[in-house]
């Protein structure tokens, strides 16, 4: 069934589980989501990074996705991740995306309280869901870990940004970063609890991937609603394409060549549902 955000979510710090949400960016990869998901009786979160896709393979795509979601039995969010402005977010929306995320996390507190309270508006009134970023999640690759440090969600920002927005999720900086570490990472779990100390509002953890596990589990444990993943998958992906290419004939069929990298998929995709605890909770 497709369900927005906030439905999905609004159980989850209660009894201490997260959502996994996976950024998927073909019919393929999206079956490959929802199908484990179904298989463990878990909610799950499909998301689509704009730089990934292009306006005229999504019209065709969102369709069929809504029509997958209508179909299973586990409800599944269709969402925008890391929206860039007004203008991309208002794009999805239009296209059918029941929930969307406005990254406006560069930009100062009362710009991003701003900017944010606007898309809350106009998507609250068609039943949209709204995630936002307060602090920002840099690059493992590209910023060190002091930059990474500098990013941290300040708390005594966070009552002021989720009563002036409303928004219905809030991804927060507490030391993981997107794409693979350079080194290991060292989550902020004080700094989590006194945020959720001071908002209901679900907390989303961005940069999920290659994250340690014990670090994950403590921070869902700590008040983490929503994990994200994106490089992990893209990585079972890319192994299964390697090891099938170097074992198939040149004439294989589409089906053998993506058989492998699809059940990679599916298995990363179970090991983070477990991981969360989000299985047996549909």
């Amino acid at each position: 069934m497709l369900a927005t955000l906030k439905e999905i979510l609004s159980e989850t710090r209660k009894n201490k589980y997260a959502v996994p949400a996976f950024d998927v960016n073909n019919l393929e990869t999206f079956k490959a989501v929802v199908d484990i998901a179904e298989e463990e009786k878990s909610p799950v979160i499909a998301m689509v990074l704009d730089p990934d896709m292009k306006s005229c393979t999504l019209r065709y795509l969102v369709p069929m996705m809504k029509e997958v979601a209508a179909s299973s039995r586990i409800p599944v969010c269709i969402h925008l991740d890391h929206g860039a402005d007004i203008q991309t977010v208002a794009r999805y929306i239009s296209l059918g995306f029941n929930s969307v995320m406005l990254d406006a996390s560069t930009l100062s507190l009362s710009e991003n309280i701003r900017v944010t309270s606007q898309v809350v508006e106009f998507a609250h009134a068609a039943g949209i869901s709204v995630e936002a970023e307060l602090g920002h999640v840099g690059v493992g690759l590209s910023d060190s870990a002091e930059d990474i440090k500098g990013f941290f969600t300040v708390p005594s920002e966070v009552e002021e940004f989720v009563e002036k927005t409303g928004v219905d999720a809030l991804a927060v900086a507490i030391g993981t970063a997107h794409g693979p570490y350079r080194g290991q990472p060292r989550l902020d779990i004080d700094r989590l609890k006194d945020i959720v100390k001071i908002t209901d509002t679900p907390l989303v953890l961005h940069g999920g991937s290659l994250t340690p596990d014990d670090q994950v589990k403590e921070a869902i444990a700590a008040g983490i609603s929503k994990l994200n993943i994106a490089t992990e998958l893209r990585m079972a992906l890319f192994k299964g394409l390697k090891a099938t290419i170097s074992e198939l004939p040149e004439h294989a069929s589409l089906h053998e060549i993506y058989e492998k990298p699809m059940e990679m998929m599916k298995q990363l995709v179970r090991e983070k549902i477990h991981l969360c605890g989000s299985y047996n909770r549909a």
